[in-house]
């Protein structure tokens, strides 16, 4: 679902690898959008498993296929929730990540040394 989101780490490590700062700027303008992007959707993912379960357990189940059909309905909610909880562990990641690779850029690329393509 969201995890599916977050970018691969290679274009930004070559970039800051090599130096290259067209690939570096567009890669530090995209970010915040792309960021806005995730937090939407983790927190419209979020609502709808939150409502989900109180919709569940605002109506006490009837019987014993009842009680069946409202564990295993909780029992999915529970997975969406640790899809939720893997996608906002590996953006976090990511964006650990990402500000390593803008802060070796900013250190060690733009102090004199510069790409072909300036």
């Amino acid at each position: 679902m969201l995890g599916a989101d977050v970018p691969d780490a290679a274009p930004a490590l070559a970039a800051v690898k090599t130096c290259n700062r067209s690939d570096m700027r567009a890669i530090i303008r995209d970010e915040p959008h792309r960021r806005t992007q995730f937090a939407a959707g983790a927190y419209a993912e979020q609502r709808a498993i939150a409502q989900e379960r109180a919709t569940l357990l605002a109506t006490p189940p009837s019987g014993a296929s009842g009680q069946a059909t409202t564990t295993a309905a909780l029992a999915q909610l529970d997975a969406r929730q640790k899809q939720l909880d893997d996608a906002r562990a590996i953006e976090r990641s990511w964006r650990d990540l990402f500000d390593e690779v803008r802060a070796d850029y900013l250190a060690n690329c733009t102090t004199g040394k510069r790409n072909a393509e300036d």
